[in-house]
């Protein structure tokens, strides 16, 4: 048992053999001697020569400016992802760019601009031709390495979030790397040691504010030479990487995506089939399955399609895989730390007072930005296990997202209507949904899904797309999204009048059309304001010419104040309607105007290209990503209010 002790006794050569000489008085003297014991990860950094070199430490490419050379790797096309400097001189501008980070595996959303092996960054001056840019350790990049992030503020986690680095990815100042012998074996090893509390425990003593992991901090950890060649700690990582990557499958914003969990868990029940990324990501080329969907899981997805179908019940089976894997990763970090201690010599009463001290809560801050803007860093917490609920949202977002990704035009109304010039209706996004829904669970199913459905969105379908369905992408998509809804602003007039159409609008909008960002071009809101916008102005003029011919006629006619103020009402409704379509064609064809517009942003590129995109009417150019063409359509009003977190 360890003693509450009050008064620790040590001296001033015992507290510098910590480097850095922290006032690290609560430290074993066992723990401290271990400095002593064994070499640095890295001599160089560390500026011990004498040692043997184990690995390299290194800090990599700091942009400068990330909303100018990185984007997220669905904004731009596949074909233009590269994984190696030979591909940035053939046509593949964009490289996986790892920036933020999560333990043992974590999917590289990013992308940066290494054209020609980072011709522009490189080139990225100041006025006086001061280089802006820092890219640094340029003979490490594509390398395969471990991987882990500089700020230590996350709070569920005290844990170094080590990771591999793939083959094929640029790392950044801010995820920083080690390099460490020349086969896997040794990396997954040190990978495992780098996730023990024991090595936590050293940073910590190093640097006792805890509130950044620096390179300096890792290149000196004490390495005992036994661990990197440990089969239980390679076995374990490995173990630990591949159940992640399996579960990152189901995410649609993974570079691994199959499909959400729900239908992976319902084909893996119905066909026994466990189904290959489609993403064409080079980070998804050697993906393979080795654990799949645990029997639990797929036991509770049997009894969901048999007897009595139940999309909760698929989505429960959801929720026991999450709580599996989280389970086996708690394990998994026990047995690493079992392993790590005894490598290392740890004493029961020592590994006591390490574990004692690491329960206590971090008393860090959150770190400043580093100028990173909103949206463009990667997804560091893991956050709860995804509820019923949430798996039945994705199910919904993902299908409606396909129907939006397939349509030849990339523009889908919200409901079946008629467009100009064409003698046959356009199915809608909400028929289309539910079709997709109908083909994959069955005709009979469709009265359960639709129940649990509205169960599940808190409103039936078509109100959930109509009104939460790009405020939800918004968020799944780290507020870069690549689904568009155009909808009529709120309009001018009567207050209580825009209120009941606002809300009306919020629940069943009269226009509102969806839009695939990488179909969008130049012809785009032109085909929008003509083809599928003209056809409701022309019923809506319609309307209100039929409803004022009938409130004129009421009014000579004598019938009763009550019918006649109901008809007045909606006659204004109609009308208000009718001015919101409008105001949304005028803002349309003003958007097709050359105009100017006003930027806030801490970016000069981005108020630069937003101009340039406008100057002679809305050109968008994709190159540029979604944070310059989204603005003019931001600031024109024309999309629901959640497109104001698209900022940076």
């Amino acid at each position: 048992m360890v003693k509450n002790r009050v008064v620790f006794t040590v001296t001033l050569g015992e507290l510098a053999e910590v480097p850095g000489m922290p006032f690290a008085y609560w430290a074993p003297e066992s723990l401290r001697e271990l400095f002593r014991k064994y070499p640095p990860l890295d001599c160089d950094v560390a500026r011990m020569p004498d040692k043997p070199k184990i690995a390299d430490v290194k800090q990599g490419l700091a942009t400068a400016d990330d909303l100018r050379f990185t984007r997220f790797f669905w904004e731009v096309p596949v074909e233009a992802i590269g994984a190696s400097r030979e591909e940035t001189f053939q046509g593949k501008k964009w490289v996986p760019f790892a920036k933020g980070g999560r333990p043992f595996y974590h999917d590289i959303q990013l992308v940066v601009n290494w054209e020609r092996d980072g011709e522009e960054i490189k080139a990225y001056c100041d006025a006086s031709g001061r280089q802006l840019s820092r890219p640094q350790n340029e003979s490490f990049y594509f390398r395969e390495g471990l991987a882990w992030t500089k700020s230590a503020w996350i709070r569920d986690d005290p844990r170094i979030d080590a990771g591999l680095l793939p083959t094929g990815a640029i790392f950044t100042a801010k995820r920083m790397a080690i390099f460490a012998g020349q086969s896997e074996k040794e990396l997954f090893s040190l990978c495992a040691f780098l996730r023990s509390l024991l090595a936590t425990v050293f940073v910590n003593l190093m640097n006792p504010s805890g509130r950044n992991r620096e390179a300096g901090h890792l290149a000196q950890l004490p390495i005992s030479p036994g661990f990197l060649s440990n089969e239980p700690l390679l076995d374990l990582a490995r173990e630990a990487y591949d159940r992640l990557q399996e579960w990152a499958t189901g995410d649609e914003t993974a570079t691994v995506f199959v499909a959400p969990w729900i239908l992976q868990v319902f084909e893996a029940v119905r066909s026994g089939t466990l189904h290959m990324p489609a993403t064409g990501h080079p980070l998804a080329r050697d993906f393979a399955w080795r654990y799949g969907i645990p029997e639990a899981a797929l036991e509770r997805g049997r009894s969901a399609i048999q007897n009595k179908f139940s999309l909760y019940a698929l989505a429960e089976a959801c929720v026991i895989w999450e709580t599996e894997l989280r389970k086996r990763i708690d394990e998994i970090h026990g047995q690493i730390d079992d392993e790590v201690f005894r490598l290392y010599g740890i004493s029961e009463e020592d590994r006591a007072v390490i574990e004692a001290e690491m329960g206590k809560p971090a008393e860090v801050e959150e770190p400043e930005s580093e100028g990173m803007e909103a949206g463009m860093e990667e997804d560091t917490q893991s956050g709860g296990v995804l509820t019923v609920e949430e798996h039945l949202r994705r199910l919904v977002h993902y299908l409606a997202h396909q129907v939006v990704r397939e349509d030849p035009d990339g523009i889908v109304p919200l409901r079946d209507c008629y467009l100009a010039g064409r003698s046959e209706p356009e199915p809608g996004l909400v028929s289309r949904t539910r079709r997709k829904l109908q083909e994959i669970f069955g005709d009979e199913a469709m009265p359960a899904v639709e129940r649990e459905l509205q169960r599940a969105l808190g409103k039936s379908l078509d109100d959930w797309l109509a009104a939460d369905f790009f405020r939800y992408h918004v968020g799944l998509y780290r507020l870069r999204p690549i689904v568009w809804q155009i909808v009529p602003p709120g309009g001018q007039g009567n207050q209580s009048l825009r209120r009941k159409a606002a809300t009306r609008a919020a629940r069943c909008p009269y226009f509102s059309v969806f839009l695939s960002w990488h179909r969008l071009d130049a012809d785009t809101l032109r085909k929008i304001r003509h083809v599928y916008l003209q056809p409701f102005l022309d019923a809506a003029e319609r309307e209100v010419q039929k409803l004022e011919q009938k409130v004129t006629e009421l009014r000579g006619s004598g019938v009763p104040f009550g019918r006649l103020a109901e008809e007045e009402q909606e006659f204004q409704q109609v009308r208000f309607e009718f001015g919101r379509l409008k105001d949304l064609a005028e803002r349309i064809e003003t958007l097709l105007r050359p105009h100017a517009l006003r930027v806030e942003s801490r970016s000069e590129w981005v108020k630069e290209k937003v101009n340039e995109i406008v100057s002679g009417g809305y050109c968008p150019n994709r190159d540029y990503g979604v944070r310059v063409n989204i603005e003019p359509l931001k600031q024109m009003g024309i999309l629901p209010e959640d497109a104001a977190r698209v900022r940076g």
